[in-house]
């Protein structure tokens, strides 16, 4: 790994918010992949930023001011290893 964080943010949306969040969320630089999935949360987003202090700067002053997402959960990546 290059010395960088990696977190997924998985979050709850209110019903019918999901194109807006996404249109949101992709106007951000560090989310370097944005999904939709099923099951218990409607997004997991990838970022990637240069240390935790940038990690909480992103989720609390951008992530978590876009409209209709209700909760969020962040699991910093500790390790990865590739196939």
């Amino acid at each position: 790994m290059s010395g960088k964080v990696l977190a997924y943010i998985l979050m709850d949306l209110e019903l019918g918010k999901t194109d807006d969040v996404l249109a949101a969320l992709r106007k951000i630089d560090e989310a370097t992949t944005v999904a939709v999935t099923t099951g218990s949360y409607d997004i997991v987003v990838l970022l990637e930023v240069n240390n935790l202090e940038e990690l909480y700067e992103i989720t609390v002053q951008k992530i978590h001011k876009i409209p209709g997402i209700k909760e969020t959960q962040t699991a910093v990546v500790e390790k990865i290893m590739r196939a």
